[in-house]
């Protein structure tokens, strides 16, 4: 169906002010909140956390990445406004966060495959994994870099200053990006493990508790000195369990930056042990601890939910389906009654195209046989081929079903011998006609004195051709042609590889893939018919075969393969060629075992005579 080009303006529109206005919210809250950030006494150990980095990433999580440009004006702002910064600095300073942002965000996209990190404890840890070894690191080494271009900083200070920016972006991507983007995300986020809607009375007494609790904790531990850091995991994981995302994210929040904030102006438990061991990592590992172990829990208690939620509709389902069984056998005798004469009355039918299909069967199977039989007749007889003045040569074919499509064949003309071997794909009545119409056609251009390869091989093709249209069929098949005269064969056609055993064993593989093209797809195939000659000497073996050799299966589904049957025939190549035909056949059935065979196999060997 096709939308109305108004509609697509309209929609247009529509995605550019959404577009507009959501970008300048990120550029209003990238500002305002890094003000209130650099307003905070700034300690020479560094900032703890720095949030834009996470409303930067959660905002384009939320919102998508088009959304970007917003990251760049607020920060490009804050530098320029905020820090006093010079403008061409300011703008690079804008780059960074946003360069970084855009890294986290498609790492996080790319390895996900969907915004939502909270869904599942993998999504999660790939979203942790993304911002914390990935956007964090890349904007902390630019960022450190422009600084220390601009000599804000000396470069003997670079990775000492990259790691402090880095630690603060990743606490500042951990703890607010998931905040902004439950908040502010179109989708749906986790709601409250619990079957019945959210009320004030049953509900908000619980939140009550569990947020007063977290404060008194809080007051304690973090401004109280008291060294109870860890006895605010109970609470947050409280609100994991039973409130979702959205107020969870804000408790995490809440914790961490009461941790920082106390920090930042030189009182409360943080404040003191980073002062004695000179370095923030303490509180760092603290925030670090609780927003991943809350968040883990977050994640985990939302699969248990949808797993209880599928696992209930799984119960309805089953209750629906025992309610069914149950209308369903109270009137099965009835039904049964009415499908017992029905039953009758196809069983009658049924007979009656028995005795039809019977009559069918025995006609078709009386034209099959027919067809092999007309196969059978024109192979090559022996004592054909026992007339060759040069070479000995002996065939052997033997059809999967009643009518096989493999072809070979042995002709002589004017002291010029002619072998062909070739497979029409499946079996069947079609394939056993389209072997017989093959002999018919290279057995005529024969005798009507054609030797050029290419027209020889183009003519086949165009008779099978023609043919196969008529047929309204779609099969085709792989055919070689080989001629020998003056001890020289001379291959062309595309077939399975041409195995040739020296008499003094060396092997030599001929591959025919670039000698030709599949006979029956196409009308016309001269341009891609070739030749290549081979010299054969006394004692010189050839031979050619059918895929229904190499790919015959064992019991254990393995395949005979070409490897092999060049072991076998290099075993005995010395011997005549009806020993080396049924070396090859025996070793054939012994690997072929009793599993079903389910290609034609087809073999030709020849050799000069010594």
């Amino acid at each position: 169906m096709k939308v109305p080009v108004k509609i697509k303006k309209e929609i247009v529109t529509s995605w550019w002010i959404d577009n507009l206005i959501d970008s300048l919210i990120v550029a209003f809250l990238y500002l305002a909140i890094s003000a209130l950030v650099l307003q905070l006494p700034q300690s020479q150990l560094g900032s703890p956390v720095w949030p834009p980095a996470g409303i930067a990433v959660g905002a384009l999580l939320a919102r998508g990445r088009s959304r970007c440009w917003g990251i760049f004006l607020g920060a490009a702002l804050n530098s320029f406004f905020v820090s006093k910064a010079p403008f061409l600095f300011a703008i690079l300073a804008g780059f960074v966060p946003t360069i970084g942002a855009l890294t986290s965000t498609t790492l996080i996209l790319f390895f996900n495959k969907t915004n939502n990190f909270l869904n599942y404890v993998k999504n999660f840890v790939r979203f942790a994994l993304a911002t914390t070894f990935g956007g964090t690191i890349l904007q902390a080494l630019l960022g450190t870099l422009i600084v220390s271009s601009a000599g804000l900083i000396t470069w003997d200070v670079y990775w000492k200053v990259a790691w402090g920016w880095w630690v603060g972006d990743a606490m500042g991507v951990l703890l607010f990006a998931p905040l902004v983007f439950v908040w502010w995300s179109r989708q749906s986020t986790i709601t409250p493990v619990t079957n019945n809607k959210w009320s004030f009375r049953s509900n908000g007494k619980e939140l009550f508790l569990c947020l007063s609790i977290l404060v008194v904790t809080s007051y304690f531990t973090i401004i109280g000195n008291q060294p109870l850091e860890y006895f605010l995991l109970p609470p947050l994981l409280w609100s994991a369990f039973r409130f979702g995302s959205k107020i969870t994210t804000l408790t995490v929040m809440f914790t961490a930056m009461v941790a920082a904030i106390s920090t930042s102006y030189k009182f409360g438990s943080f404040y003191k042990i980073s002062t004695e061991i000179n370095s923030l990592i303490f509180l760092q590992l603290f925030m670090g601890v609780i927003l991943i172990t809350t968040l883990m829990v977050l994640v985990l208690a939302e699969e248990n939910n949808r797993n209880s939620q599928e696992l209930q509709e799984q119960v309805i389902l089953k209750d629906k389906a025992y309610t069914q069984l149950d209308l369903i056998n109270r009137d099965l005798e009835e039904i049964i009654e009415t499908r017992t004469s029905e039953l009758l009355e196809a069983n009658r039918e049924i007979k009656f195209l028995n005795e039809q299909l019977t009559a069918e069967n025995y006609r078709m199977s009386s034209e099959l046989a027919v067809t092999r039989r007309l196969q059978k007749m024109i192979l090559p007889r022996t004592k054909e081929l026992n007339t060759i003045k040069e070479l000995d040569i002996v065939g052997f074919m033997e059809p999967a079903d009643e009518v096989g499509g493999d072809y070979y064949d042995v002709l002589q003309q004017n002291g010029h011998i002619k072998i062909g071997i070739g497979d029409v794909t499946g079996h069947g009545l079609e394939s056993g006609v389209i072997m017989i119409m093959l002999q018919t056609a290279i057995r005529t251009l024969l005798i009507n004195g054609e030797k050029n390869p290419v027209k020889f091989l183009s003519t086949v093709n165009h008779t099978i051709y023609e043919n196969l249209q008529r047929m309204n069929c779609e099969k085709s098949l792989s055919l070689i042609l080989i001629d020998y005269h003056d001890r020289v064969l001379h291959l062309s056609g595309q077939h399975e590889s041409v195995i040739v055993i020296r008499d003094s064993g060396d092997i030599e593989i001929i591959d025919t893939d670039a000698l030709g093209f599949p006979i029956g797809l196409t009308d016309e195939i001269s341009e891609f018919i070739f030749e290549t000659a081979i010299n054969l000497n006394l004692g010189d073996v050839v031979v050619l075969y059918t895929d229904g050799i190499t790919e015959a299966e064992n019991s254990t589904k393995e395949l005979y393969g070409i490897d092999r049957l060049i072991h076998t025939i290099s075993k005995f190549h010395r011997n005549s060629v009806d020993q080396i035909r049924e070396a090859v056949i025996t070793d054939i059935r012994e690997f072929i075992g009793s599993s079903k065979v389910y290609d034609d196999i087809t073999l030709v060997v020849m050799k000069r005579k010594i």
